[in-house]
């Protein structure tokens, strides 16, 4: 036709049918059917029980070769009489605005109770313990895998020795759980020893230091209540002395020494072996899973190809 060309209509596109299907929820096909996890489990018993078997033979290796482990344990309780006290805080803290001295207040009880508990929980108690005792031969009998002191210090603390408080009862434990009881008794008795021992003797010092302070400062004082105040302090930093040079337990009291045990304290196999058991199915299990989804993912590329 002449004079311009009728543009054809487009087709419509077909009304497809209405289905009658609903969509499945969000979420349905992230459910799991415990049904057909057991059923595949069942189907694939026998590798679930060489993972068992194998993580059971692992477990039980673990707990019956490792040596046994004996824990002692020594309970202490803290010497509140020691030092100046209270009386030779509130003497000491008298002179604080009219002598320097006034640093000798902080000698009191408390401050001692809290600088005992500090040293038996200190580095420097592990590391001189090791060092007067020899340990390292112990810790490591193998001279190429020998650690350093630091290192030695490290390990002792954090597998070996243990220390609990119980404020309400005022009792400390200190517990060393060795191969051998009776090294395990006679270190734990030795480490409460030895910071009887460092208190005592920073203590003897620190009067006669003390006491040598006071000696000059009376010199040098012509008041009659002044030098009353400062020979009462000299007769506190005395009776400091007096108690370092006469009581070896001069900050923990030993209430029950320790002993050498006859139980062992571990390993504990019955839940070494567990943990086996239970690991093995877990890992068998995971197995399953997984290679059922390897299988599932090969099957559905064949069919999409």
């Amino acid at each position: 036709m002449q004079g311009g060309s009728v543009p054809m209509a487009s087709p419509k596109p077909p009304v497809l049918p209405e289905s009658n299907e609903r969509p499945a929820p969000p979420g349905a096909s992230n459910e799991i059917d415990l049904v057909a996890v057991s059923l595949l489990m069942w189907a694939h018993r026998y590798w679930l029980l060489v993972a068992v078997l194998i993580a059971t033979a692992a477990a039980a290796y673990v707990a019956f070769t490792t040596p046994p482990t004996y824990r002692a344990d020594v309970v202490s309780t803290q010497v509140k009489e020691q030092g100046m006290g209270g009386g030779g805080a509130a003497l000491a803290s008298q002179l604080s605005s009219l002598v320097n001295i006034s640093g000798l207040a902080g000698f009191a009880g408390d401050r001692s109770e809290r600088d005992a508990e500090a040293v038996l929980e200190s580095r420097r108690l592990v590391q001189e313990f090791i060092s007067r005792n020899d340990i390292l031969a112990q810790l490591s009998p193998d001279p190429k895998k020998r650690p350093t002191l630091w290192r030695a210090v490290q390990r002792f603390q954090k597998g070996v020795l243990s220390i609990r408080e119980d404020p309400r009862r005022g009792v400390t434990t200190l517990s060393v759980e060795w191969t051998d009881p009776a090294t395990a008794a006679r270190w734990a008795n030795g480490l409460v020893a030895l910071a009887n021992e460092l208190i005592r003797t920073h203590a003897l010092e620190e009067a006669q230091r003390n006491i040598a302070y006071l000696n000059a400062q009376s010199e040098h004082t012509t008041e009659v209540d002044l030098r009353r105040v400062i020979f009462n302090l000299i007769q506190n930093e005395t009776k400091t002395v007096m108690l370092a040079n006469g009581r070896p337990e001069y900050a923990f009291r030993i209430v029950d020494p320790a002993v050498p045990p006859e139980i062992r304290s571990g390993p504990h196999r019955t839940l070494i072996l567990s943990t086996g058991l239970a690991a093995g199915l877990f890992v068998g299990a995971m197995l399953v899973l997984a290679w059922d989804w390897l299988r599932r993912q090969r099957a559905r590329l064949r069919r999409d190809v």
